[in-house]
């Protein structure tokens, strides 16, 4: 499903998007990798996509500093105490495209 384009992403500013099928995912690029979250943080269910990227694929809740991996969902810092879900990625021609989520 298509989501943005690569020309869109900054590298490591989240972007927000929602997908045709209503999915809030939040997109951040490192580099060359681009990796795709739910935009939503577990702890009191506010977007994701308006915190900042602290490290390389980490992703800080704008609300109260949880800490995620982009690559894996996995919560590096709490208040936090669930990981949050991640998308397959893939690029073609320049179009950002997610997939299902992963297990």
């Amino acid at each position: 499903m298509q989501a943005a384009y690569v020309e869109d992403l900054e590298d490591t500013l989240p972007l927000g998007v929602v997908l045709t099928d209503g999915r809030r995912v939040c997109l951040v690029r490192d580099g060359e990798s681009i990796h795709a979250v739910e935009d939503r943080c577990p702890h009191r269910d506010f977007a994701l996509s308006g915190g900042d990227v602290v490290a390389p694929c980490v992703l800080e809740c704008p609300w109260h500093g949880a800490r995620f991996d982009v690559r894996t969902g996995a919560v590096l810092q709490g208040p936090a105490t669930d990981a949050i879900a991640t998308f397959e990625v893939r690029v073609e021609n320049g179009i950002v495209m997610i997939g299902p989520r992963r297990s």
